[in-house]
């Protein structure tokens, strides 16, 4: 870790200390939606850095800022209509893509850049019944669909374009339940690429008795690209996640428990730039919260498991090299944060990471296997998110 790197992190963590003043707009002024037209404001400012620096990965920093302000009409009690955009921005990016893909956490270097990276923000929500909402447009994914890091990595919400196609979100008392498809590539009739989209379901089956709730976590995620009518004709290409177990949490005033233990897995067909077809993964994770602090600690044992949205340290596969892969990847993760609320509208999170890989063999394709000792990594951040409501017509 670079000095340059800590003083910047010392630098915003004093200013955050500092920033001492009442936010005259609460985010609770329509917290019954009792405004028929409201202006609201997502803003996440963000330092992340992550010294993840080996042959499997390399590490990188997120500077930068996202900002989503639009006008939500409450047409009725159960119809909402929301209008905005949503802006990515990068301290010291000087271009972005013209588009962004899931395939890592950054968004990879392309011909066509702009100077600005805005996508419109179009959302369309019915409530049928308490607790179950159908949404066409912008996907709702401020909290990664509910899903584990080995599935869904947390990054995403500030490191890619937000997610726009079909959800629905079920909230009731024995179940929860996020389902949606993300339209990444749309083709018309003679286009010469593929469509390209992802689906998937965040389900929690659950039993609840005193401070205790058991639940089933199901999960699963899918990708596919191919499509009908291509001007030149292309091999589709499907991939898939999943996952299931069981779970346990404890609350009981400021303090929170939850063990969660899953077994995910891995599958593939006809892309041979992936070195597994199928795989699977171990993961037991232990949360745990006492007033605004927090702990987690995951165990990672993963065989030929490739994640198509989670973090790549849990992967199989290298991202710097294409023809390196790991036979047994196990690590351990403890990560600590701490959230200070003392505005109406804004938060603030300090983050922190520590990733041990265990001991692990890497296989170069026509090539001899090596074997690796174990690899110490950290990441830390500081998170900035202001969300604003300003009322316009009650």
């Amino acid at each position: 870790m670079t000095s340059t790197k800590i003083r910047i992190l010392l630098l915003l963590v004093a200013a955050s200390s500092i920033f001492n003043f009442q936010f005259p707009i609460s985010n609770s002024a329509c917290a019954q939606d009792s405004c028929r037209l409201r202006l609201e404001i997502e803003n996440h400012h963000f330092f992340r850095n992550n010294e993840y620096g080996s042959n499997r990965m390399d590490g990188y920093t997120l500077p930068g800022f996202y900002m989503r302000p639009k006008l939500v009409w409450q047409v009725e009690p159960r119809l909402r209509l929301s209008v905005g955009a949503h802006w990515l921005n990068y301290w010291g990016a000087h271009g972005y893509p013209a588009s962004v893909t899931y395939v890592s956490a950054l968004p990879e270097e392309s011909d066509d850049m702009r100077p600005v990276h805005i996508l419109p923000w179009v959302q369309a929500r019915v409530d049928f019944l308490e607790g179950v909402s159908l949404i066409l447009g912008s996907v709702e994914n401020n909290e990664g669909h509910q899903m584990p890091r080995p599935l869904y990595n947390p990054e995403l919400r500030y490191a890619a374009d937000p997610e726009a196609g079909a959800q629905l979100l079920v909230e009731r008392p024995w179940i929860s339940a996020d389902l949606w498809a993300n339209w990444n590539e749309f083709i018309f009739s003679q286009s010469r690429q593929q469509e390209r989209f992802y689906t998937g379901a965040s389900v929690k089956v659950r039993y609840s008795k005193g401070p205790w709730t058991f639940y089933l976590p199901l999960y699963g995620l899918a990708t596919h690209t191919g499509g009908e009518g291509l001007k030149v004709r292309l091999r589709t290409n499907n991939k898939m996640n999943f996952g299931a177990g069981l779970g346990a949490s404890y609350n009981d005033g400021p303090f929170g428990a939850d063990l969660e233990m899953l077994v995910l897995g891995f599958s593939q067909q006809r892309d041979s730039t992936i070195p597994f077809e199928s795989g699977h993964g171990f993961s037991p994770t232990l949360r745990v919260r006492y007033g605004d602090a927090g702990l987690l600690v995951n165990y990672w044992h993963g065989t030929g498991y490739v994640p198509l949205l989670g973090h790549p340290i849990y992967s199989n596969t290298s991202l710097n090299h294409t023809t390196l892969s790991v036979y047994d990847n196990r690590a351990l993760t403890v990560g600590v944060d701490y959230t200070w609320r003392h505005f109406k509208a804004c938060t603030v999170v300090l983050e922190a990471d520590l990733v041990n890989y265990f001991p692990y063999t890497i296989h170069w394709k026509d090539w001899v296997d090596e074997d690796r000792g174990s690899k110490l990594m950290v990441g830390f951040g500081v998170h900035v998110k202001l969300n604003p409501t300003l009322p316009l017509l009650r």
